[in-house]
């Protein structure tokens, strides 16, 4: 009698486990896949979001997603470039785009490249700033989602406004100040690749070549397999990644502060999501301004010619 109760009361479990998911439930909230989003298309709560180039979203999209390129970066008061722009220009153009409260963002880019994908990356960091955090990234973009076979359109969407409220996160974001600060105490990740890192070369717009003092480098374009045979930017598996991260000196634990950046705070979004949103360090932001706003300034401490970085 007692094993049959047993196998009554395992089996409701089983039930309720099943009926009480929550309307989106997926293994990584974070990151759907194009056959995911195929099969929860139309639901309710969902909003897509395309962050590609115009041109790319008025030649071909997604049923029913939003043209969102938008100023996910702008300058700040200073004239400083590629920054998060004020909250409230963020909050109306979000509503704008038809987001509610309660709603289940995705967003994508053209997925051919690592940093058509740090496009998405930075609108989900940016999102996460303003306190939403039920956010994704189409894995592979709209590269995939045309490598799988999906429909696409040229109707581009009309939504309704959106009730969206921010709920600023001050713990996503890395200041000048901040940064210079913890040069010494936090792990800081660079995110650019290893010419720009060693000093070698930088952009013609970045006042100095070089790195921040005791940076781990981790290109961003090693975050993805794009163009690896012909691959859309579909993100590295997270056995890969946790070896990688432990490959340029991440500390095994998930609570450490790590601040990172690249030149313009764009590629950076990629380590964040990796690091946040794949394997779960909890202490992740970015340096908003990055090399941009570091290099500028005359006294902010840059290192050339080195490379890995000592211990704290």
């Amino acid at each position: 009698m007692n094993i049959i109760k047993n196998i009554k009361m395992a089996l409701l479990g089983a039930a309720l486990l099943i009926f009480c998911l929550p309307q989106f439930a997926i293994a990584n909230a974070s990151l759907v896949s194009s056959d995911w989003l195929a099969k929860n298309l139309h639901k309710k709560d969902i909003v897509i979001l395309d962050v590609s180039a115009f041109t790319s979203y008025e030649k071909r999209h997604i049923p029913g997603a939003v043209k969102a390129f938008g100023p996910w970066q702008t300058m700040n008061d200073n004239f400083v470039g590629f920054m998060m722009p004020d909250i409230s220009t963020l909050e109306k153009m979000i509503r704008s785009y038809g987001v509610n409260k309660n709603s289940y963002i995705i967003i994508y880019d053209e997925g051919v490249t690592a940093m058509d994908t740090a496009k998405s990356a930075r609108a989900l960091w940016t999102l996460h700033a303003l306190g939403d955090s039920n956010v994704a990234i189409l894995d592979g973009g709209f590269a995939g989602w045309e490598l799988a076979g999906n429909a696409t359109t040229e109707k581009a969407a009309t939504p309704s406004r959106g009730n969206f409220s921010v709920l600023y996160k001050s713990d996503k974001i890395a200041d000048l100040a901040e940064t210079k600060s913890k040069l010494n105490t936090v792990v800081l990740v660079d995110c650019r690749v290893p010419d720009e890192h060693f000093g070698h070369e930088k952009k013609s717009h970045i006042k100095r070549a070089g790195h921040l003092p005791n940076s781990r480098l981790w290109p961003a374009s090693y975050m993805t397999s794009a163009g690896i045979d012909l691959s859309p930017s579909y993100f590295m598996n997270s056995t890969v990644l946790e070896t990688m991260a432990k490959g340029v000196g991440i500390p095994l634990d998930k609570n450490s502060e790590i601040i990172v950046y690249s030149n313009h705070g764009l590629s950076a979004a990629l380590d964040y999501f990796v690091l946040h949103d794949i394997l779960s360090y909890k202490n992740v932001k970015i340096f908003d301004g990055s090399i941009l706003e570091a290099a500028a300034v005359k006294d902010f401490p840059m290192v050339k010619n080195e490379w890995g970085y000592k211990t704290l």
